[in-house]
């Protein structure tokens, strides 16, 4: 707190005059009377960032430094100020609350002028008006040419550190790639010897032996599926993806879809509706990465979809603002949906919404597992197209079930660049 002296150990008037140089004398003594002796402890608070600016303060004898604060409780210094020197007139002037807090960095005396008495002196001499308000534009001054610097400052540091994350995300894009790439290699093998062990005889004909095989093929189908698709996400992160355009026919490409997916959708007695693909105009791109696209959606809508749920997708012809005449597809069902805050999240990389791993292992199981990677690959696949792609739901709600909503436009011819 605070301690007023109970006798002035100073002529607040010859105190002041220096100072306030060029006041008259009737306005000198009016201010000298309102003056109020204070002496402060080290450390101890003059003024604290918020309070009302009820008066203006000069330091008699000591320092008082002045800090700005923070919600975190951390502080940022801003400037020093010692004997002769004002300090509070800014919030008195502007009649807020004050910008920054001033503690006493060793014992200090103060000499305080309530707003009132300050103001009405000011009012009635210019020259005064003016000298604070060079200082203020002086403060202000060295305040944004500090602010400049520390701004640079962490720039700098932004750009160390933003380089060294590249660097680090570059070398475990490389050592996903590389794993990936040799681990596809034996499994490939693996796959094709337990597609010769399923197709034995003596494997067909003792059922014990065919369910093993069958448990082999499939999880090392399902362990190549994985493989390939972080390859085609690495080869999307380092600009790897090489388009081989040519004229393709979407409703081709969702009659193999369909027909890849028929075993899932039976066996969970999903319906998948193909609506107004047939009329659409041929596209130009790459019909390999479109398929993988879309098959990736159609996979999402099953796995988030309850058994006996519908997925529609339906085709049509637009024209975009900005991408011309396009292919609008919309992959729509009647699942779970999606929670407002995982729409944009859910197309990055190795993102997933909920526990799904504690759910099923299986990728077209409700709820099924998987390495997050589908999303991303759709995503990677329209940019490379210069297309575009969203998603729609009302919300997240298993009991519910809202449903989602994925549209993709695709340009009907390839873009300049």
């Amino acid at each position: 707190m605070d301690n007023p002296a109970s006798v002035s150990k100073i002529d607040a008037k010859e105190f002041l005059r220096p100072i306030l140089f060029g006041l008259m004398e009737e306005d000198l003594d009016e201010l000298a009377q309102a003056a109020v002796e204070h002496v402060f402890a080290p450390d101890e608070i003059i003024v604290q960032e918020g309070d009302e600016g009820d008066a203006v303060y000069f330091v008699v004898d000591g320092r008082v430094d002045i800090v700005k604060e923070f919600e975190d409780g951390t502080e940022r210094f801003l400037h020093s100020t010692g004997p002769g020197e004002p300090f509070g007139e800014m919030a008195l002037l502007q009649e807020g609350g004050r910008t920054a807090t001033v503690r006493a960095t060793e014992t200090t005396t103060v000499l305080r002028i309530g707003r009132d008495p300050f103001l009405k002196v000011l009012g009635r001499s210019p020259s005064l008006s003016v000298r604070i308000l060079v200082r203020l534009t002086g403060r202000l001054r060295d305040a944004d040419q500090t602010a400049i610097e520390d701004l640079s400052q962490a720039n700098e540091e932004l750009r160390r550190a933003l380089r060294k994350l590249e660097r680090l995300d570059k070398t475990k894009s490389d050592f996903i790639q590389l794993s990936a790439h040799e681990l596809r290699t034996p499994v490939a093998a693996l796959r094709g010897y337990a597609q010769m062990m399923q197709q034995n005889d003596k494997a067909q004909a003792d059922p014990g032996l065919r369910a093993l095989v069958e448990g082999v093929v499939t999880s090392t189908e399902r362990l190549h599926r994985v493989f390939n698709s972080i390859l085609d996400v690495s080869r999307m992160i380092v600009g790897g993806v090489k388009l081989v355009r040519s004229p393709f026919s979407l409703a081709v490409t969702f009659v193999g879809i369909q027909l890849q997916f028929e075993k899932a959708l039976n066996e969970r007695d999903l319906t998948l509706d193909l609506v107004g693909l047939e009329g659409l105009p041929m596209c130009s791109g790459d019909p390999d990465q479109v398929y993988k696209l879309f098959y990736h959606l159609v996979n999402n809508a099953i796995k988030y979809t309850p058994d006996g749920g519908r997925i529609t997708v339906t085709g049509r012809a637009v024209d975009v603002d900005e991408l011309g005449p396009c292919i609008e597809v919309t992959v729509e069902d009647t699942g779970i949906g999606i929670a407002p805050q995982d729409r944009e999240l859910i197309f990055d990389k190795f993102y997933r919404t909920g526990e799904v791993a504690l759910h099923s292992s299986g990728s077209t199981k409700f709820k099924g597992g998987g390495p997050g990677l589908g999303l991303a690959i759709a995503k990677g696949v329209v940019d490379t197209h210069g297309g575009r792609i969203w998603a729609d739901s009302p919300g997240c709600d298993e009991q519910t079930c809202p449903g989602s909503t994925f549209v993709v436009q695709l340009p009907l011819e390839a873009p300049e660049s």
